[in-house]
Parts: structure tokens; C-alpha cells; sequence
């Protein structure tokens, strides 16, 4: 499968327990994002990396690894929920916030490699570790460089297709908002098919992992930008 390094929009270290209780705000609309970005309460990454997301609590831990991959892995994923009034007007919302607000789940076919290699990136010391009301702790590492980039790309390019594991109704709203803006672009002769929205950022989980069910990057933590905004 194809799965991407990304320059992600993400908390400031220090500063994440103070933004991922705000990200209903900052995530309103584009004014708000900018504003959190100047403030330094938000930042983007200089360059495209990989990150490592761990769940533990209730029931147990899992982890997976976070990358941008083509969009079309949502489509066909549930025709009722992408014509739903709600997953429509939450693609509109999406495509007028131009930034993905966090990552769908995926489940893959993992590999013992993959597992050294996940695994021995969760040595380093982590971006984040945050414990939510549920008592459900989010942990995130970077893996920005070149030869473990390169490890988990290859790794990922010879994994098969991963299957939707998130709500139906997100899946299609991320579609949805890739499509209203392909149509844009197109409608502007400016389509090229290698634009950001052409792309989602995913969690990509060990089917064994999440077999009764995955769990959801917190709302904010690891973004994506799709257009320019």
C-alpha cells in the first residue's frame, strides 16, 4: 500500500494540555486555525515524517503507525453513511477548514519487522503523553529520521490495502471534502491529482490489534493539511 511521511499541524510540546481542550474552537474555522498557529499554541512541522501512536488503558495497548495515504482507501467504505445530511455537511466543514482534524483508522496486515521497527522507535523519547477523562493515555513519537523513514516506507509499500476500522461516517466526510475539493480545482483548470487532499492522514493499526474495535487519535493532536488555507 502507499503510505506517506507528512508535515504535520500539531500541538506545541508544552502546550498540549492547554490546546487539545480548545481544538473545538481552534478547529472552527480558519481565522481561529491561524490564530493558534501565530500564537505558537499550534505549529507545523518544517518536513514530512512518520509518527508512532500508542492507546493503552481499557482494553489493553495498541499501536500504529501515522501516515498520509490516498484518499481513495475510504471510498466505497459505506454508501448510506456518505450520503448521510450529516457526513455531507461535515465534508463541506472539512473542505472550508482545508486541515483534516485527526486520523481515520485503518487496519493492515503488520509484519514482525514492522514491530522491531515501531517498537524500537518507541525507545526515544515520546512527543506527547496525554491521559484523557477515560483514563485512556495517547502516546506519540516522531520518526523523521532518513533510515527509519525509509524502514517503515518499505515496510508500508509492501503491506496490502487497509480496510476502514473508523466510524463510517468520518471515513465519508473525509472523502467527501477531497472530492468537493477536487471539483474546485478542476472547475479552475488546476487539478493535478498530486494535491494534499488527494490524500488522508491515517492511522495505520495491526488488524489482530483492532479486531473488536479502534481507538481515535484525540481530535487535533495529529492534523492534516489539505489546501491551502
Amino acid at each position: 500500500m502507499k503510505a506517506l511521511p507528512f508535515p504535520c499541524i500539531r500541538p506545541a510540546q508544552d502546550r498540549v494540555l492547554e490546546a487539545l481542550p480548545a481544538m473545538d474552537s481552534i478547529l472552527s474555522d480558519n481565522d481561529a486555525l491561524r490564530g493558534a498557529i501565530a500564537d505558537g499554541l499550534l505549529l507545523k512541522d518544517p518536513g514530512a515524517a512518520y509518527y508512532v501512536y500508542e492507546c493503552s488503558g481499557e482494553p489493553g495497548r495498541v499501536t500504529g503507525v501515522v501516515a498520509i495515504c490516498p484518499v481513495n482507501v475510504l471510498t466505497g467504505n459505506n454508501e448510506a453513511a456518505a450520503e448521510s445530511v450529516d457526513a455531507l455537511a461535515a465534508a463541506r466543514a472539512i473542505a472550508e477548514l482545508k486541515v483534516q482534524p485527526r486520523p481515520v483508522s485503518l487496519a493492515y496486515e503488520a509484519s514482525p519487522v514492522m514491530d522491531i521497527i515501531l517498537g524500537a522507535a518507541k525507545e526515544g523519547a515520546s512527543l506527547y503523553a496525554v491521559t484523557d477523562p477515560a483514563g485512556i493515555t495517547h502516546r506519540v513519537w516522531e520518526v523523521k529520521r532518513e533510515d527509519a523513514v525509509a524502514a517503515i516506507r518499505a515496510m508500508l509499500d509492501q503491506a496490502p490495502e487497509p480496510a476502514p476500522v473508523d466510524d463510517p461516517a468520518y471515513a465519508a466526510a473525509l472523502a467527501g471534502a477531497a472530492q468537493l475539493l477536487a471539483d474546485e480545482a478542476r472547475a479552475a483548470g488546476t487539478y493535478t491529482g498530486k494535491e494534499p487532499f488527494n490524500f488522508s492522514v491515517a492511522v495505520l493499526f495491526p488488524a489482530a490489534q483492532v479486531a473488536s474495535g479502534a481507538p481515535q487519535v484525540p481530535t487535533g493532536l495529529l492534523t492534516h493539511q489539505i489546501s491551502r488555507f
